[in-house]
């Protein structure tokens, strides 16, 4: 296969498994992997075939390359999306820490394959590029881990509801609000699926289950 042909079933490859976790996520953990995978075979790809590949418009001997830039994105925003969707993080920075572990090296890596970003004024897109990277790709990588390989023994607590809301934008989100319970010392606040939401009723108690995190970061789930 020719490489523009690869970048084509990557980018197909690196849409269909974002619509699979993000709309679909069957077989959860196989669709997190495959997410987690394709976007670094992408950058290695662009790594073979150094300045054949891109990531933004331009030639290669007067002839356009290339890109493989919805075979990264796609699948890092699916990552992040279904992160914070299906997780509640307590605190960020052991997250933070390590999606800057797992994305800078890549990120390096990606930029030294397409031979772009690297030079006059595409340093600032770059720079956009690397961030936007690390918070879809990073980030969704780091929660996505801390819970799906996450051994520890759980601690159950009890909350009640004080509120519920419908929020409403680009997306509809549903939102149940809860009293302060366990290390968390105000009001807080979870989204749900639609028939959570329509199931539970303000001053119902919900159960909560917190467990330590395979990165040291305390997470929860609703039972």
């Amino acid at each position: 296969m020719t490489i523009k042909k690869i970048s084509t079933v990557l980018n197909w490859i690196g849409g269909l498994s974002a619509i699979w976790l993000f709309a679909y996520p069957k077989f959860y953990n196989l669709s997190v992997l495959i997410n987690i995978l394709i976007p670094i075979i992408g950058i290695l790809f662009a790594l073979k075939h150094q300045g054949k590949v891109g990531i933004d418009y331009k030639k290669w001997d007067n002839t356009p390359i290339p890109k493989i830039d919805s075979a990264i994105l796609f699948p890092s925003f699916a990552l992040i999306l279904r992160a914070l969707m299906d997780f509640k993080i307590i605190g960020f920075k052991n997250i933070f820490i390590y999606a800057l572990i797992i994305s800078v090296p890549l990120i390096i890596v990606l930029f030294y394959g397409t031979k772009e970003y690297l030079i006059g004024k595409k340093i600032f897109f770059g720079i956009v590029w690397a961030i936007l990277f690390t918070f879809t790709f990073g980030c969704g990588t780091a929660i996505l881990t801390n819970a799906l390989l996450d051994k520890s023994k759980p601690e159950f607590y009890k909350a009640k509801i004080i509120n519920k809301e419908i929020e409403k934008g680009k997306t509809t989100a549903y939102r149940i609000d809860f009293e302060p319970w366990g290390p968390i010392l105000e009001n807080d606040l979870m989204r749900v699926s639609k028939k959570e939401f329509d199931r539970l009723n303000v001053n119902d108690s919900i159960e909560l289950k917190l467990r330590k995190g395979f990165l040291k970061t305390q997470w929860i789930i609703k039972k």
